[in-house]
């Protein structure tokens, strides 16, 4: 049913921007403080949480981990690491060795498909 007073929908615009104007204000009215002292109180919650001896060991302990499993040559995740690092190298090298293709607007992968090649 449409609104015969000629008015045409203007009140979705008006909503919008008063609930833009509330949203701001009432964003204004709960911040907690000005942002300076936010940024104070952060910084210090960090140096505290980074001074924690606990918090460091535990990231020494994980980052230690991490490091035997990328260097065990019988894990597969570090197995997986080295299969990739060879198989991009032998890709860079085959695209290196194969001259330039020409390129064009409609056609930019210079493919005849438009495709890269696999």
């Amino acid at each position: 049913m449409a609104r015969e007073d000629g008015d045409g929908g203007g009140g979705f615009g008006w909503g919008f921007f008063l609930g833009g104007v509330i949203g701001f204000a009432a964003g204004a009215y709960l911040a907690s403080g000005p942002g300076r002292d936010q940024v104070d109180s952060l910084r210090t919650r960090t140096i505290e949480l980074t001074g924690s001896g606990e918090l460091q060991g535990k990231a020494r302990e994980y980052a230690q981990r991490a490091r035997t499993v990328v260097n065990d040559p019988d894990h597969p995740v570090g197995k997986a690491i080295r299969d990739g690092v060879a198989a991009t190298r032998r890709r860079r090298q085959e695209l290196e060795s194969q001259p330039p293709a020409p390129h064009s607007a409609s056609n930019p992968s210079g493919t005849e498909n438009g495709k890269p090649d696999a």
